[in-house]
């Protein structure tokens, strides 16, 4: 039996009183991690001096009213600069982290609580030193799976949300025996091996005006009064909407990729050589490329599918699915492939789907039968 963690997230609604507490919360925990970059920031780490993490012990003779929240909150603050630090003077590490930033009050805010500091029952909520508070359930957590912790947050338009961290039995979908090649672009959002077109609905673009008079009306109001956090509210709401809309149409996406194929092929796109462009930026984040792959992730790895990554320098749109003759004068323009070999004539997009797929058939085929000869080699020794 395999065990996975995976996190609930839940919509909750604070009365006035609830949420003065939470907001509370969110201030201690944010001066205890201010504290401990303060920390971070006096010590000599070019030379591999290790700050300690700065906790409620620390501070409370200059700040008191750090006793008004939940004590576990700011422990697990604590431990989480704890072990930020461990991660940071990690010379195995693959990819180096930065330096801690200071984080302020018109950021999101979230804690955490572990799983003896609060009691999920029904539509209602316990959290420790703020009580029951009102939630949505929409999908109940199994009666098997053992609870971790819970992260509340609060997102920059005002909404608080509850994450319940849990571990449990890990299942897999069912088999269906199809590959399929994804192409991942602006005018479509995706093209797969088989012909299927996945539309771009352009949340971003639909909603342009709105953002526009928006942020024209945060721009004029003076900084600091209540009118100008009002506005800022509105704008803040509308980028929620769109990246709901965005989150959900992607949820979607994945899901039926994941149900209805086994071995799943994609690009490794430079996301971040994409944005760099001043003219494709706007359109890139909009479709999301990255949020796109993260979710293929985990979703092959929750349900026994393959993720087959290939290489990005790979020529996909350039090389004819048919025969392999490459055209390197292919220009984004062109959104027809025409081989001058062997006389094909293919949407360049479904082209570059296809050779996705071979390519990633290729190489899970090269992953499997190195495994096997990895087995064999391992009986023959034992």
């Amino acid at each position: 039996m395999t065990m996975i963690k995976k996190a609930y997230k839940y919509r909750l609604y604070p009365n006035d009183g609830q949420r003065v507490m939470l907001d509370k919360t969110f201030g201690c925990v944010r001066v205890v991690w201010n504290a401990c970059v303060d920390a971070f920031n006096a010590c000599d780490t070019e030379n591999g001096v290790k700050p300690k993490a700065v906790g409620k012990k620390e501070l409370i003779d200059d700040k008191p009213w750090l006793d008004e929240v939940s004590a576990a909150t700011l422990q697990q603050k604590q431990r989480d600069f704890t072990e930020f630090v461990r991660q940071y003077f990690n010379e195995r590490r693959k990819i180096k982290l930065g330096e801690p930033q200071f984080q302020n009050k018109h950021q999101g805010q979230s804690f955490r609580l572990p799983n003896q500091k609060f009691n999920l029952n029904g539509n209602r909520l316990r959290l420790e030193r703020i009580g029951w508070v009102k939630v949505v359930v929409d999908r109940p957590i199994p009666d098997n799976a053992r609870i971790l912790s819970c992260t509340v947050s609060r997102d920059r338009s005002g909404r608080y949300f509850a994450s319940i961290l849990v571990e449990e039995e890990q299942y897999y979908k069912p088999r269906t025996g199809k590959t399929v090649g994804v192409d991942l672009g602006i005018k479509t959002l995706a093209t797969l091996s088989d012909g299927t077109i996945i539309e771009n609905p352009y949340f971003l673009r639909e909603n342009q005006a709105r953002l526009k008079r928006a942020q024209k009306n945060l721009s004029r109001k003076q900084k600091g009064s209540r009118r100008r956090e009002k506005c800022r509210q509105k704008v803040a709401r509308l980028h929620r909407e769109i990246a709901d809309k965005r989150s959900w149409y992607i949820h979607n996406l994945t899901t039926y990729l994941v149900d209805n194929y086994d071995v799943i092929c994609i690009e490794d796109l430079n996301v971040s050589g994409m944005m760099s462009n001043h003219k494709l930026a706007g359109s890139v984040s909009d479709v999301s490329f990255y949020e796109f792959r993260r979710q293929l992730e985990y979703k092959c790895d929750w349900y026994g599918k393959e993720l087959v990554v290939i290489d990005r320098f790979y020529p996909s749109s350039k090389t004819c699915s048919n025969c392999g003759w490459k055209n390197d004068h292919l220009t984004l323009k062109d959104r027809v492939f025409r081989c001058e070999s062997c006389g094909a004539q293919i949407d360049r997009d479904l082209n570059a789907a296809i050779n996705i797929k071979a390519v990633g058939v290729e190489a899970a085929q090269r992953t499997w039968s190195g495994e096997v000869a990895n087995r064999v080699e391992t009986s023959k020794v034992l």
